[in-house]
């Protein structure tokens, strides 16, 4: 069973249903359809599909760049028990060495790192920017789970709901330090090679705050993680009271359309289009989202956060909101609050927290 690389993955099971030809440049990783397939040729990137289960989304990217004898892993997918010889089959039949191997983890999302440890036990080097450590530290703990509850609270869910979708999206951010993971930090404008190829780590806030992409000038390639998506709009959930994620999205979006990238390899799906349009594009969502949010705010002063959900403009099941998945609601809930605080830091609405302990929103100057 030879690999379209060339290389014999002596290591398989000789009967297991994987390592067949799926088309030009492709092979299979199992029965169920998961491939690895090259998607661009200099420099020499390969797409590994890996399984996503508990969200919308039905699969989540790893990304392979070879050169030199050398490969750059570009995130690590989930650490569902179907993936744990995904990614490793992708490697074995792409020749590659562990040991001559760097996994680059774009940011802290289970759905991104859930791997590492397969990789790191294999020999590779794993790394990752100094925010996504900060990300780990912050958010892959119990205490910002109840940070979640009390912020949900406070904007007007009840005890029960608040509970609920903190339970269900907390424990979503790994942190290699508590799993003892090895790794390495770099920081932004800091460069990673792969043979003769640098990648310049470039920050990318919005989606979380430590997000990093890598930026290849030469072939105006990116590898954004999930920085902007073609599949949707990429979520932006809050953080804490007095940040603003949304405006650090739409400044990333607003940097990544001026870089005039031509090859982009995101989490989430493939290119579709023009980088520079989608991200513009995304720009626009994102501010007809907040308009909405701003004059429901002006139509009826006083409202709570919770209150305001609906009015942003979702396609959501609102009269059957109990029936919704909590994943669900946690996006929809989530990523309105973190338009409201956009609203706030950007001076359009004030927020005002009554002595029941729940916030209310108010156009500025009223």
């Amino acid at each position: 069973m030879t690999s379209v690389s060339g290389a014999v993955p002596e290591a398989a099971d000789p009967g297991a249903d994987w390592g067949q030809g799926c088309g030009a440049n492709c092979f299979t990783l199992d029965e169920d359809g998961f491939t690895c397939s090259r998607v661009l040729d200099a420099p020499e990137v390969w797409r590994v599909d890996l399984l996503m289960h508990d969200t919308f989304l039905p699969s989540v990217n790893a990304f392979v760049v070879m050169d030199g004898g050398e490969a750059l892993v570009v995130d690590a997918g989930t650490p569902d028990p179907m993936n744990d010889t995904r990614l490793m089959r992708a490697l074995l039949g792409l020749g590659v060495d562990p040991e001559a191997t760097t996994l680059f983890c774009t940011h802290a999302h289970i759905d991104h790192t859930g791997l590492a440890r397969e990789l790191s036990e294999a020999g590779a080097r794993v790394v990752i920017p100094e925010g996504v450590l900060g990300d780990m530290r912050r958010f892959a703990v119990p205490a910002w789970r109840d940070q979640m509850v009390e912020r949900m609270s406070a904007e007007g869910a009840s005890a029960a709901e608040s509970a609920e979708l903190a339970d269900v999206i907390w424990d979503h951010v790994v942190n290699f330090e508590t799993e003892k993971i090895a790794f390495s930090t770099v920081c932004p404008g800091d460069e990673l090679r792969c043979g003769r190829w640098c990648f310049e780590v470039v920050s990318a806030p919005g989606h979380t705050t430590g997000q990093c992409v890598l930026w290849e000038p030469e072939t105006r390639t990116a590898f954004l993680g999930d920085a902007v998506l073609f599949l949707c709009s990429t979520c932006i959930g809050f953080w804490g009271e007095g940040e603003d994620p949304i405006g650090e999205q739409l400044g990333t979006l607003r940097a990544l359309a001026r870089r005039g990238i031509e090859h982009a390899f995101m989490g989430h799906g493939l290119q579709e289009s023009d980088v520079s349009e989608r991200c513009l594009a995304n720009v626009g969502h994102h501010e007809r989202r907040s308009a909405r949010a701003l004059a429901a705010i002006a139509e009826r002063p006083g409202q709570t956060g919770f209150e305001l959900v609906p009015a942003m403009g979702w396609r959501a099941p609102f009269d059957r909101w109990a029936e919704t998945p909590a994943m669900t609601r946690w996006f929809l809930v989530s990523e309105s609050i973190a338009h409201l605080d956009h609203l706030v830091a950007t001076g359009a609405v004030r927020r005002e927290r009554g002595e029941d302990g729940v916030s209310r929103y108010w156009p500025a100057g009223v």
